[in-house]
């Protein structure tokens, strides 16, 4: 699982990267002044736009030139340090990205949690046990946005991966689910090319 990602950062096969950020997370994010814990978080620009609601952004990634680009693309100077995994940090603004295998991550307790691209990209099997680290770093109650999609796995199939909303709330009981939409026209071109036409986004919020 792990070299099949970091092959695809390698080979350009991004089809999750937005560029210019997600739109749900501008729409629906309520936190500042939190340290915000970003698992899975590529090189998206989700990380400046939290810093700049006044949070701590902490991110995880396992591809290397995922970080690198999240910093040069952005044009932030930064510093590493070596470790069991190594640390990215931005020199002017409050983002530190951990590069390398996010179970092996440790940190926190942090006070809220963005997830877009994590949960979804896991298979059924891994996702258990990425929940229950995902919540043995965060505070008591923090404050969560998960994004997660549904379609017909009969039809197409991931990464992404289809999580049923009964499984989130296996996960995490106290999240809301507060918005739905159709998202196939931004789904990955495998799952057109393969017939699926809906593939429903769930945004999901604590209480």
């Amino acid at each position: 699982m792990s070299n099949q990602w970091i092959e695809r950062w390698q080979s350009g096969q991004t089809g999750w990267h937005e560029s210019d950020g997600n739109t749900s997370l501008k729409k629906h994010w309520r936190a500042t002044d939190r340290h915000v814990l970003v698992p899975f978080c590529g090189k998206t620009r989700d990380l400046l736009w939290l810093a700049e609601q006044g949070n701590e952004v902490t991110g995880t990634e396992l591809s290397e030139l995922a970080v690198k680009a999240f910093f040069n693309e952005n044009g932030l100077n930064y510093t590493i340090k070596d470790g069991a995994l190594r640390v990215y940090q931005a020199q002017d603004h409050p983002i530190t990205i951990f590069c390398g295998d996010y179970f092996e991550f440790t940190g926190g307790p942090f006070h809220a949690h963005f997830d877009r691209a994590a949960l979804i990209a896991l298979p059924a099997e891994l996702r258990p046990a990425y929940a229950a680290h995902t919540s043995s770093l965060l505070s008591r109650s923090p404050e969560q946005l998960v994004i997660t999609i549904e379609y017909d796995q009969a039809v197409a199939t991931g990464p992404p991966f289809s999580v049923r909303s009964d499984e989130v709330c296996s996960y995490w009981p106290t999240l809301q689910r507060i918005d739905t939409y159709d998202d196939i026209e931004n789904g990955p071109p495998k799952f057109r090319e393969a017939g699926l036409r809906e593939m429903i986004e769930m945004i999901w919020r604590s209480a």
